[in-house]
């Protein structure tokens, strides 16, 4: 399966500014084309024919839904976790991964999102990126947890959608990247649950957008064959994996 920009990719930004849009409405996301109503406590999304349901649907929908999680793009699963070796319910977004922790029930921690930026940036950049760029504007913020500073449009981004919660501690300052999806470079920093891509093509509240490390983690982890992007002035190389792993369904649970 080649990476390519098709029905999930291709029309994201129409996606984010259809779901913000309709957040800003006030209009449940499910009573648009972005996604199907089923029954209270499950929801079925054409847009990749994926099923959200119980604790994972009401999270979703209480933070951020489509422009902060993306699509689901796989069912449930039974998943060993890299963060602390332990076995979890997980499902894969296109910006996240919920984790469910029984262990918490009744509480605000019952669902977490994966370390995805944490994992990104340590495969890509085990030394650390080059080149980072403190953001010292004024207003910015130095994090004592890990050393790096958070300020300007991404400061704002970051207070204005979930915060710690949703997005975790900045673990890069502001660097330049190249995209995987189209091959550009973008103004981005790395966070322990995010990657934040400065669009300045696009208008506020578009010119920044997450990268999808749902989609990223989950072709990897399940070793789905994706082209690799051309770097500027090179060649692509071909890329070669074997046959995905079936991942192990999670038996029917009462939400």
């Amino acid at each position: 399966m080649a990476l390519r920009r098709d029905k999930t990719t291709n029309n994201v930004k129409g996606y984010l500014i259809a779901g913000m849009m309709v957040i800003a409405a006030g209009v449940p996301l499910f009573a648009t084309g972005l996604g199907s109503a089923q029954t209270p406590t499950s929801r079925t999304f054409p847009e990749t024919n994926k099923t959200v349901k119980g604790k994972f649907l009401q999270y979703w929908d209480t933070h951020g839904g489509l422009p902060q999680q993306g699509f689901p793009i796989s069912e449930e699963i039974r998943e060993i976790s890299p963060t602390d070796g332990k076995t979890y319910t997980v499902q894969y977004f296109e910006r996240a991964v919920f984790e469910l922790h029984p262990e918490n029930a009744g509480t605000q921690y019952e669902v977490l999102l994966s370390l995805l930026g944490r994992f990104e940036y340590q495969k890509r950049y085990p030394n650390g990126a080059l080149r980072q760029e403190a953001n010292t504007t004024a207003g910015s913020v130095l994090y004592p947890q890990t050393g790096k500073r958070l300020g300007g449009r991404f400061k704002q981004y970051w207070e204005q959608n979930g915060g710690l919660a949703q997005q975790g501690y900045p673990i890069s300052d502001e660097f330049t990247e190249i995209s995987a999806l189209n091959n550009k470079p973008y103004r981005v920093q790395y966070f322990e649950r995010a990657v934040f891509e400065y669009h300045p093509e696009n208008k506020a509240p578009y010119d920044v957008l997450l990268s999808q490390l749902g989609t990223f983690r989950y072709r990897e982890t399940y070793q789905i064959p994706t082209a690799v992007p051309t770097p500027l002035g090179g060649v692509p190389t071909p890329v070669t994996t074997g046959t995905p792993p079936v991942p192990t369904p999670v038996p029917s649970r009462a939400p």
